[in-house]
């Protein structure tokens, strides 16, 4: 896997100008919305190009209904179901690895571990199993040490609240609590330079329009 990677989330995106030997490519393939007992799928509906060779990362969103009448049963049925849709990604073109993106809160945790494992025990051996981490889960908050993922990538950018408490941490020249979070950083493209972030960690750039080669020229 590059050291440095690319999310490409939902809009068309042509990255065949990203050189395959220095980036990989993480996009958003699905959003999968849990509700009630329901798991309602939403495919990527924006094209995508990337090099050939490129190394691609399916990416899912999960997010969970916030409606007291529409909370999600979060029981072993929904864990299989989702992760069954999750596993899917990996017949799309190019996919060498996934990746989960779920901001689960306190009450979600366990139906998180659920579907890491459930996730973890249909890849194939071969293949990494990643995850975004809320930035604040990296500080102090230990409680997905166990998950079989090959790295938590804590998400340094909107991070709402715990921006400053954040940024502040990362300045003083701090290290992730959490060791699952200390392969990799999640930052945004064009903020970050004030950061002290550990060197040699792969990197994994958002950017809220769509990559261009200049931004790329950057980055070097």
């Amino acid at each position: 896997m590059p050291r440095t990677i690319l999310w490409a989330w939902e809009r068309p995106e042509d990255l065949t100008f990203a050189d395959p030997s220095e980036f990989g490519v993480a996009f958003l393939a699905q959003t999968i919305h849990l509700s009630g007992s329901d798991v309602i799928y939403k495919p990527r509906r924006q094209p995508l190009a990337v090099s050939p060779g490129a190394y691609v990362i399916a990416v899912t969103r999960v997010e969970t209904a916030k409606e007291t009448s529409a909370r999600p049963t979060l029981d072993s049925d929904l864990a299989v179901e989702t992760a069954s849709l999750i596993v899917s990604t990996m017949e799309l073109p190019d996919v060498r690895a996934v990746q989960v993106d779920f901001d689960a809160v306190v009450s979600e945790r366990e139906f998180y571990s659920r579907l890491i494992a459930t996730i973890r025990s249909r890849l194939p051996v071969e293949t990494p199993l990643t995850m975004t981490a809320l930035a604040s889960w990296c500080t102090g908050d230990a409680w997905f040490n166990d998950f079989p993922v090959a790295e938590a990538v804590p998400m340094v950018f909107h991070m709402g609240a715990d921006s400053d408490k954040v940024r502040t941490f990362l300045k003083n020249g701090n290290d992730w609590r959490e060791p699952l979070c200390r392969g990799s950083y999640g930052l945004l493209f064009g903020s970050s330079d004030d950061l002290k972030i550990v060197p040699g960690r792969r990197i994994y750039y958002f950017k809220d329009s769509a990559w261009r080669p200049s931004d790329l020229r950057a980055l070097r």
